[in-house]
Order: C-alpha cells, then structure tokens, then sequence
C-alpha cells in the first residue's frame, strides 16, 4: 500500500493538553505532510483548535472514561466507529488511550482492518490493558522500560519507537519579552516545571514547589518559577502557590495554566523540571533539565548520563530514587552553584 492511498483513523479518549496528546498531534501533522490521509477521533478538548489547524477530518465521539462499557452502549458507540470506519475508507486504525482502542479495535476486527496500539506509560489500568492488547496487531512502546512492561501482559510481539519532537519548533529562542509580561526581574534564576495537573504529576509539582519555597526561604532571592500546566487538581496547586506566598517577601512562583507555546516558555527557563516529551523539548530548546517523573527522581540530565536517562523515560518509567522536595532542592541547589555546567547540558 501506498503512502498517498492510506488512510489511519487516529484514535484518543480525548484531546487535552498532555504528552500523549501532543504526541499524537505531532504524529499526525508529520504523517500528512507525507501524504497520509488522517482521520482523529476523540470525546474533544482543550486541543481541538490544534487538532482542527491540521485540516484533516475530526469526529466527536463520547468515549467513556474507563472500562469494561455497558453492553448497550459498547454496541452504540461501535456501530458509529464502523459507520466513520466506512465513510472514511480507513486502512489502519492508530490508538493510544484504551477506552477508545477497544472500541475501535472491536470495530476494526469486524471490518477486517488491521490495528496498532501504542503504549504511552505505565498509567494505563492492568485490567484494561488486557483487554486491549490481545485486539492489536502490533503493539509500539514509547521506551524500553514500557516494553518490559508490556511483555509482562502478552506474548505478543512489540516494538520501540521513541517519541519523536519538532526540533524546527522547539528551539533556542529569545523569550526577554515573555518574561517581562510574568514581572520576572532580569538577573533571576527561573525554573520551570510543566506537565498534566493530575495524578502522580500533579504530587511532583508540589514536590517541587515545596523545594523551591525552601530554597528561596534559605539564601537564593532571586529564583522564581514558572509552572506550566493544568487538569484535574490544579486547585491544589494554586492553593499551595498561595501558602507559599504568604511566607515569603514576593510572589515568585507563576502558574501560567495550560499554554500552546510551550517552547517560548522553555526558552524564558534557565533550567527545567520535568520528564519524558517535557524533558525532550526542553533539550531541544537548549536546555538544562532535572529529570524527575511518575515513577521517581532520575537527577540533572548530562551528556554522560543522558543514556541512562533516556531508559528510564527521564523519571517517567524508572528512576534512581523517590522523589522528595530534599533531594530536589538539594539537586537544584547544586545546579545553582555550577551555572558553567548548567550553561554546558544546555547547550549540549
């Protein structure tokens, strides 16, 4: 089969601001610039405006939020998945999020339609993981701890493929402006935590902000964060941004919500925390990073370690040790004192 006649259905639960999400947004606008035709479904989302910008068809379908679906509604949903399926002339169905494959894996394997699921972390339910997997033909996994993972749960075959980011988009760049805008003084030391607001990510961030009150509490009165992200429990983020600020002489943390252009918002850091798409695009945009994810705490990305860093997914899919606000101000404290080799990982 040709490039110029596939068609993928690319499938999501939804289309919030996430690394799967943004995963998948790159994937699709790289496929059709190589002459793939793409169809998205998905419940929607705060990234259905970017979705929309890549001109390719987009339906909305009420995809529930875990499984197993009730045997009236999985019949409904997928009699729809079939009628797009046709309508559409696909060729491979593409999904990442399970509610959403099973059912359009159960659709596929009656039209006779080949099937592929990639494996974005170690957050996906165990039971529904078994019941999606035994439906792909081919299974992706984003790491080679995933991969271990994975061959944990099946016989089948898979494979990895890093994730793989815009470097034309994230990029050094000049963000003065941008930090003129947050009221953040020119000689500060800005860092900068982005990710989903939820689960795991949502208890670093305030692991994190923890370590920076204490931090600007012990002698640095120049540092400021920025904090890039929202979901589910961003409440209790801004609500410990509050106490924070109540101790302190300044309001120096900044949380900016969920944002489109993260890369101007790298590049105003003079180091960033975060973990797997996160560390890779702030990398690109030249950099430091201190890698910490759900899985735990990795340390300060450098070229000598960046292989191990890599196999852990940068703290998302294993780790050195637990994260704690001790060990991360402690890592951070370090960097400060070394701003040569911060400047070096960047720019490495």
């Amino acid at each position: 089969m040709s490039e110029s006649t596939m068609r993928v259905l690319m499938t999501l639960d939804g289309i919030d601001v996430g690394g799967t999400e943004t995963h998948v947004l790159s994937l699709a606008e790289e496929m059709i610039n190589k002459g793939i035709g793409i169809v998205i479904i998905s419940r929607g989302g705060s990234l259905l405006q970017s979705f929309s910008r890549l001109q390719c068809p987009i339906y909305q379908v009420p995809f529930p939020y875990s499984l197993p679906i009730p045997a009236d509604l999985q019949e409904k949903l997928c009699k729809e998945i079939k009628q797009i399926i046709m309508t559409e002339k696909i060729t491979l169905i593409h999904s990442h999020q399970t509610p959403s494959a099973f059912l359009t894996f159960q659709a596929a394997k009656e039209l006779g339609i080949p099937s592929i699921f990639t494996v974005h972390g170690t957050y996906y339910p165990k039971s529904e993981l078994l019941r999606v997997l035994p439906l792909a033909n081919k299974i992706i996994c984003v790491s080679p701890p995933i991969q271990q993972f994975i061959q944990k749960l099946t016989d089948q075959p898979t494979i990895v493929i890093p994730n793989g980011i815009d470097t034309t988009r994230y990029s050094p760049s000049d963000s003065s402006d941008l930090k003129v805008q947050l009221g953040i003084p020119k000689d500060s030391f800005v860092l900068l935590y982005s990710s989903r607001i939820a689960w795991t990510k949502a208890n670093i961030c305030m692991i994190f902000l923890r370590a920076c009150k204490d931090l600007k509490l012990s002698g640095i009165p120049n540092l400021y964060v920025v904090v890039v992200g929202g979901g589910p429990r961003f409440k209790e983020i801004r609500d410990i941004t509050d106490t924070i600020h109540r101790s302190s002489t300044d309001n120096f943390i900044n949380l900016v919500g969920e944002r489109l252009d993260l890369q101007h918002y790298y590049s105003l850091a003079d180091c960033v925390v975060g973990t797997g798409r996160v560390a890779l695009e702030a990398m690109a945009c030249g950099k430091p990073v201190i890698a910490a994810g759900s899985h735990g705490y990795f340390r300060l990305v450098e070229e000598h370690n960046f292989e191990d860093a890599w196999h852990c997914y940068f703290g998302d899919h294993g780790s050195l040790k637990p994260c704690s606000r001790f060990t991360m101000a402690n890592e951070i404290r370090s960097s400060l004192s070394q701003s040569a080799r911060l400047l070096k990982e960047g720019s490495a």
